[in-house]
């Protein structure tokens, strides 16, 4: 059993508060600049960071960087930009937005939703 998916993406519990600055990524957006490219995401909540691939087939595959294993599972993405990963037995959704040059996400586009995971280019 790995504890990474409980570190990352998917699974993990936010840790800061929101900010009033967000553009969140329509699924197009997402398509084109998370789908098919090597991301590091570092969870807030933990501080793990862990190296992430949504390929453009629906699969997608995460290492960690911080020896807790890695693990693979499958993605979907709905109209409206929210992004489900289901792994190790467990889905979970995020909404993903821009934060300065990079990138980051959050359980809902509310205003208050906190920041689950930053994440870059990888």
């Amino acid at each position: 059993a790995l504890s990474l998916a409980a570190s990352a993406f998917a699974l993990a519990q936010p840790a800061q508060a929101a900010s009033d600055d967000r553009t969140y990524l329509s699924k197009p957006e997402i398509e084109t600049q998370i789908v098919g490219r090597g991301i590091l995401s570092k969870n807030l909540a933990s501080g793990k960071l862990s190296h992430w691939e949504f390929h453009p087939d629906g699969r997608v595959d995460a290492i960690s960087r911080n020896g807790l294993g890695s693990a693979s599972g499958t993605w979907t993405l709905r109209d409206d930009g929210q992004m489900c990963v289901s792994m190790l037995g467990r889905t979970g959704c995020r909404y993903w937005f821009r934060k300065g040059g990079s990138f980051a996400n959050a359980d809902s586009k509310a205003r208050d939703a906190q920041v689950v995971a930053e994440v870059s280019y990888d």
